[in-house]
């Protein structure tokens, strides 16, 4: 697998990922097309901002989408936000777990970042599982616009 920044040839597989009920279970709700677009174009800024976002997790033997991993500025906490979100068909495979794992370090060795937090469903025992993996601890239990979610933490050593 490979990690790499997103382009405007990248909406329309993204899109269909976000945009599918059972794909986003776990979010308030499945994302437009113009939200992806949208969220495209806010890791684009990013990476020329601050050298990273989100980014697109492809196979480096088909390049298929296997979803999307990275670390980003939370709109609402002063933390630094990391997320994973594999695509399903790729699901129980350990993608995210390594890719996960990779944005860790580089969060902590490239970007010096002190902190990393992660906002995650109470019920997404899976992605629980891959916070607990990479070393983050539950921190507490909050609401984000009606969102029930635990914030999962892990500080650089």
């Amino acid at each position: 697998m490979q990690l790499r920044e997103y382009t405007r040839g990248d909406l329309e597989t993204l899109a269909a990922m976000v945009g599918d009920e059972d794909q986003m279970r776990f979010y308030p709700r499945p994302k437009t097309r113009d939200e992806a677009s949208a969220w495209i174009d806010r890791n684009v800024s990013l990476y020329e901002e601050r050298g990273f976002g989100f980014w697109f997790m492809e196979s480096v033997v088909s390049s298929d989408f296997l979803g999307y991993c990275g670390i980003r500025p939370h709109e609402e906490l002063s933390d630094i936000e990391m997320g994973w979100h594999t695509n399903k068909r790729f699901w129980g495979q350990g993608l995210a777990t390594e890719a996960a794992t990779a944005c860790r370090d580089l969060a902590f060795d490239r970007f010096d970042i002190p902190r990393l937090i992660a906002i995650i469903h109470p019920q997404h025992i899976a992605s629980r599982r891959v916070a607990e993996n990479l070393g983050m601890h539950p921190e507490r239990e909050t609401l984000l616009d009606d969102y029930p979610c635990i914030v999962y933490a892990i500080e650089r050593s």
